[in-house]
């Protein structure tokens, strides 16, 4: 009992913290993106699968307002509630592994998940990491009651989980891969298969969606993100993944994960298999291309599930690390809600450039080219209409398959293309032109 209000004293500080972040940390451009999704609800769009969408708009639905943090909120709200039932699943299987000492696990639980800086991150920014993260815990939670108990209710659990993870991020099939390759038994299990199937068929919409539009999403990820390989892309894998972890967690974890693969049970072989299955593949496809750092962060579930119940964490040397750890996400959390941070890391001030753009616009539509990131920031701000309209060679966004551009036709508008700034009574086919 007194275990369980301690979590609960957790949840609500760490929802507060996250809800505080969310109110006063600036939009990134991403996610001023992925609020066009919301406004443009369906059931795929050229990026990723639907789930951030319909978080964004949920979020809106929720919450109405033109102060801007009440618009951060209309974008964010429905990602921090997210992330409190993620720490929530996280724990309940931690407790559910750790009967005997479930109490004396919580400092541990607390060290590592709060020093995770991209773990954090995500309890506050709506990118498709935040639902997958959720799914994620969910499945484990699920896989964790199936192996135990091997009812179809958890298989049934265990088949939304995974249509959750695969609707927030395609890389959820990694994680639900890498389960199977840990337990190759799963593939003699008929109830197994079932929640399969039911993620299968759960996913049949998008799948539908992806195959009417000429399947964007994977033609992207699979072909067009392909560049020519460069020795940096595999030299700055690991320092990369050093910032999204921290240095002390990412060495815990892939020490922790090779010694589960090889003797641990089978729910710790499967954390042990994922963590170090994600980073192996990564690493490979960093011949092929820039890893983001945070496309492996969903084993951040995996990690604190292992790293929680290790011995070595009970050692003060460990904790002090994370907890110094802790601080400095902390910090970074501060600094980032005083928006003081110079306007080249992408983190600051874009309301400032934008306001600059609305006044050069005069309040006419505005025309863009290049990054899809500057006309999404631009709708956030000011709730104006702002297209893109791709040039020959640029990538393909979810504005090409909008083609907003076409009820701007015959309108006057503010262009701004191949160089050129200018003011038009009547935009024409021809402004638009690549």
């Amino acid at each position: 009992m007194k275990n369980e209000r301690r979590l609960i004293e957790l949840l609500l500080l760490w929802g507060v913290l996250d809800l505080l972040c969310a109110m006063f940390c600036e939009i990134h451009a991403d996610e001023a993106y992925y609020r066009l999704y919301g406004q443009f609800l369906n059931w795929g769009y050229f990026d990723h699968p639907p789930m951030v969408g319909l978080m964004t708009a949920l979020s809106a639905a929720l919450v109405h307002g033109t102060s801007l943090i009440l618009k951060n909120l209309s974008v964010r709200l429905v990602t921090v509630l997210m992330h409190m039932g993620t720490v929530w699943l996280v724990w309940r299987t931690l407790a559910e592994r750790n009967k005997e000492n479930a109490s004396q696990r919580l400092l541990p639980f607390v060290l590592v998940a709060a020093s995770i800086p991209m773990f954090c991150a995500y309890g506050f920014m709506t990118t498709p990491d935040a639902p997958l993260l959720f799914f994620a815990a969910l499945f484990y939670y699920a896989y964790r009651r199936y192996l135990d108990e091997g009812s179809w209710s958890v298989a049934l659990l265990l088949g939304l989980s995974m249509a959750g993870m695969l609707y927030s991020k395609y890389m959820a099939v990694l994680v639900i891969g890498l389960a199977v390759i840990a337990n190759p038994r799963l593939l003699r299990d008929g109830k197994a298969w079932a929640a399969v199937g039911l993620a299968a068929v759960l996913m049949v919409p998008h799948l539908y969606w992806q195959y009417t539009n000429h399947f964007p999403s994977f033609t992207y990820h699979l072909v067009s993100r392909a560049t020519a390989y460069e020795p940096l892309y595999t030299l700055e894998f690991v320092p990369n993944q050093w910032a999204a972890f921290n240095p002390v967690v990412w060495a815990l974890m892939i020490w922790a994960g090779a010694r589960q693969i090889r003797r641990g049970e089978v729910f710790a072989r499967t954390l042990g298999v994922t963590i170090i299955g994600f980073q192996a593949f990564f690493l490979l496809m960093s011949i092929r291309g820039h890893v983001e750092p945070h496309w492996t962060i969903v084993t951040a579930i995996p990690a604190i599930l292992l790293l929680t119940g290790e011995p070595l964490l009970d050692k003060r040397g460990i904790r002090v690390a994370l907890g110094v750890c802790a601080v400095l996400v902390i910090v970074a959390r501060v600094v980032l809600m005083l928006n003081i941070l110079p306007p080249q890391t992408g983190l600051a001030h874009k309301q400032t450039f934008c306001e600059q753009l609305h006044t050069e616009a005069e309040g006419l539509p505005i025309v863009f080219d290049g990054s899809f990131q500057t006309p999404s920031l631009y709708r956030f701000f000011y709730d104006d209409e702002a297209v893109l309209v791709r040039n020959a060679g640029d990538r393909y966004t979810q504005f090409d398959l909008l083609h907003l551009e076409r009820g701007l036709l015959g309108k006057p508008a503010h262009v701004r293309r191949k160089g050129q700034v200018y003011h038009t009574d009547c935009l024409t086919q021809e402004d638009l032109n690549e």
